[in-house]
This record gives structure tokens, sequence and C-alpha cells, in this order.
């Protein structure tokens, strides 16, 4: 009975020394391994947070990176396996590909779906489904910054984390003191078709940025087209100060075409192509892209209320979330400088 004992009281020393608690969002506690060396994120903003702290530590995709992102991806990452998404319309999660990687744990990271119930229930149901911890990490725009901090506890990597969690911190005090100041915002229309009349409606997360530099977006909140998509008869009436789109067809289109020529934004020359290498600035995805989307658009519209070295800025912004030296004359590239101006 004493040796059982002993031997009770030494595997409980053991695990307690490898396992470390955690609760995550939805307050569903854990004890995980001290060491998370293999880890598959859940979703496009999961995958783009944990890239920017521990790229070594992947084991697989939520979703195949483009040629576009694969240039800027340390290598060694590129050519991981594709496990899918765990949620939306294409949601194509492939458990036996993911279980068969053998992860520590997989992150997911976002929005609360649903009800904080409903979600964890879901979430629990697929951790019995991998026999993988499943943890959630809530995540957007404003609370970035507390998110790095969680991971820099979580995977011991507090110092990368607080560089990038400053850099987040910084950008969205600039804008919410920004935001104080301005009286008369820019008014602002973004669309991200090719033909650039799918609209981003007001308070619609694709367009957070907009919103969050101070600006103004056109279209209202409750515009009801299911497809969001306008005439140019409507973008007439609406007439934006400022245009930013992210198809290189449809930049071209509005700044050509007699179509659009008689719009304020046109005729003032502030039609702008957003920056897109790897992702676009200011979505697609919604995720640590928008972080120097605040301070790229922020510049474009208030240069006085934003006062930075854009260059200088979206250098830092690659080598911390991208691992990515970016030369200042590959900035000028990716910025369009010499079209956006």
């Amino acid at each position: 009975m004493k040796k059982a004992l002993a031997l009770a009281a030494l595997l409980f020393i053991t695990i307690s020394l490898w396992a470390i608690p955690f609760t995550d969002s939805l307050g569903r506690e854990f004890d995980l391994p001290e060491n998370l060396d293999r880890i598959v994120p859940s979703g496009n903003l999961s995958q783009l947070i944990l890239y920017s702290v521990a790229p070594e530590r992947i084991v697989g995709w939520s979703s195949a990176l483009s040629e576009n992102a694969s240039r800027y991806f340390v290598q060694d990452v590129v050519n991981l396996p594709v496990f899918g998404t765990f949620y939306g319309k294409k949601a194509n999660l492939n458990k036996e590909a993911l279980m068969s990687a053998d992860p520590d744990v997989v992150i997911d990271m976002g929005e609360i779906k649903g009800t904080r119930e409903e979600m964890a229930k879901e979430l629990d149901d697929l951790q019995n489904d991998l026999l993988i911890p499943v943890i959630f990490i809530e995540a957007y725009l404003d609370n970035t910054p507390d998110v790095y901090r969680t991971l820099g506890q979580l995977l011991g990597k507090e110092e990368k984390c607080e560089a990038l969690a400053v850099y987040a911190e910084e950008a969205l005090a600039m804008a919410s003191d920004a935001r104080g100041k301005i009286t008369d915002p820019v008014t602002v229309y973004y669309s991200s078709s090719s033909d650039g009349l799918e609209a981003i409606a007001e308070g619609n997360f694709h367009g957070e940025v907009i919103e969050k530099v101070g600006a103004k977006n056109v279209v209202p909140s409750s515009f009801g087209s299911s497809s969001n998509k306008i005439s140019m008869e409507q973008l007439y009436i609406w007439d934006p100060d400022v245009i930013l789109l992210t198809s290189e067809e449809a930049y071209k289109s509005a700044t050509t075409s007699g179509v659009w020529k008689s719009l304020s934004a046109v005729k003032n020359d502030r039609v702008y192509l957003i920056p897109s290498e790897p992702y676009p600035y200011i979505d697609n995805p919604p995720a640590t892209n928008r972080i120097i989307g605040i301070y790229w658009l922020g510049n474009l519209l208030y240069p006085e209320l934003y006062p930075v070295d854009i260059i200088e800025k979206t250098t830092e912004f690659y080598s911390l979330y991208y691992n990515y030296e970016l030369s200042p004359s590959e900035a000028g590239r990716v910025l369009n400088i010499g079209i956006n101006s």
C-alpha cells in the first residue's frame, strides 16, 4: 500500500512539473504541457498571429499560403500540410491529418461564435474527437496587445510577444488620440472587388480600420444589399472624399474610365490602391495586417495626426509580424509609393 501511494505521489509530482494550468477565454480549464513545441492554428487570424510569434513551432496551416504570401514567410514553413478551417461555409477541417501531425495543442482565435456555452461545447466536442487540447483565445483588433501577452506566457516567448504587443498598442493609442481630435472626418468608400462596386458597410469588421483611424465610411450600416453590390449612381450619391481599392483592375478603371471621372475623389486624385503584400492592409483576412493598416491609412488621411515615417513603420512591422526584413526600396514598392502619390 505504501509503495502504491509513493508511486502515485511521484506520478503527481512528475505531472505537476510538466503541466501548466491555463484557462481559455471561454473559461475552459486545461493542464497543458510546459513546452508547447508543436502547434496548429484554427484559421487565418490564429495562423498569422502564431506565425508572428513562433513560426518554428507551427506544424500545419489552416489554409494554404498564397504565392504572394509565401515570398514573405520563412521558407521552412511555407509547404507545411494544410488541415483546413474550423468555421464558416468553407469549414473543411481534416481531423485525421491534424491528428497525424501530433501537435501539443490546437489554438483557436477570434470572436466568440454564438454563445459562450455553445462555442465551449463545440470546442469540447472537437477536442474529444482529436484527443488534443483545443484552446480558445478571444481576439479582435482592440485587444491585440493582450492576445500577444497571453501567448507570450503560454509559449514562453515573453520578449518577442511584448515587442509585438507594444507595436500594436502604440498604433491603437495613436488612432484613439487622433479620433478625439477629428471634428470633420474624411469620408471614405472602400471596395475589394475587381470592379470596385462591392461595398463594405460601416460597422462591418472588414472595414474597421477606416473607422478606427477616424474616417467616416460613406456606406451606411443599414445598407441592405445581400451581395453589397452597388451601382455607379449610388456611388455618385455618396460621393466620398476618398476611394480605397484593393484590386489593381478596379484602381485602373477608377482612375482612367470616364464613368468614374466626375466623382470628387477622382477629380481630386484621392483614389488609392491599398498595399496588399502579403495581405491587404485593410482586411482579407482581418488579422494582424490591420495593425500596419492603421498607420498607413491614418498617415494617408491625417498626416498631421499620424506623424510617422511610414517606410520605417512598415519595415518594422514586416520584421516583427512577418519575420521578414524589408528593405526601404521594397517598402516603397509594397506601399505603392509612386502610384498613390
